[in-house]
């Protein structure tokens, strides 16, 4: 099974270069991920920078950050998992979906960049990662969470009512997207014919 240590690195968007975290980095990812504008959709709260370093450091091996003009601007989370598979034929399913989720620094919010890193993140699960599917999950109240989700042409597979308790006390609607392998090809193609396809309709 492939793993984010076997890909090369670092890999650009247009705007971000996207590459493995290291140890080192929590300092500069807890400065803006401690926000409550950020831990308000997040599942956990690190109360403090020792709390958070600690659970930074144990995920290490599935967290790619974002770099915008050599800052950290945005951690994803990028988790293989196994497909769920009938008991005989589990081994064809091992490695084969990854979840995959992001933050981004509230400073460079809203100019696209999470939709750039999300499509970033997509590409290093199916071409890197070679896996079948992609999933993501957020709150329902977590607007701009599924909008990028949307852009990036992920599906909406389910609404599940109440079902996620919100620190805040309140049981909150719960949202699931997922993308498979050949969708996300056939988006790219088509993207790829809009871009570079004659333009109808504009004089000189």
């Amino acid at each position: 099974m492939t793993t984010l240590a076997d890909l090369d690195w670092p890999r650009r968007t247009e705007r971000l270069e996207l590459r493995p975290a290291r140890a080192e980095d929590a300092v500069e990812v807890w400065r803006w991920h401690r926000l409550p504008v950020v831990t308000e959709w997040l599942p956990r709260l690190s109360t403090d920078q020792a709390a958070f370093t600690a659970h930074f450091d144990s995920r290490l091996d599935e967290t790619v950050l974002a770099l915008l003009g050599g800052r950290i601007v945005g951690s994803a989370k990028v988790h293989v998992e196994d497909g769920w598979a009938q008991a005989e034929i589990a081994e064809q399913a091992r490695g084969r979906q990854c979840e995959l989720g992001w933050v981004l620094d509230p400073a460079v919010q809203r100019q696209g960049l999470g939709t750039e890193l999300a499509a970033g993140l997509l590409a290093i699960a199916f071409d890197g990662l070679r896996v079948r599917r992609v999933v993501a999950y957020c709150f329902a109240d977590n607007t701009a969470s599924w909008k990028v989700m949307e852009k990036v042409g992920m599906r909406r597979e389910g609404r599940y009512r109440a079902e996620s308790l919100h620190r805040s006390g309140r049981w909150v609607d719960g949202l699931a997207y997922a993308i498979l392998t050949d969708e996300w090809r056939a988006g790219r193609r088509q993207a790829g014919a809009v871009r570079e396809g004659p333009t109808e309709g504009i004089g000189p």
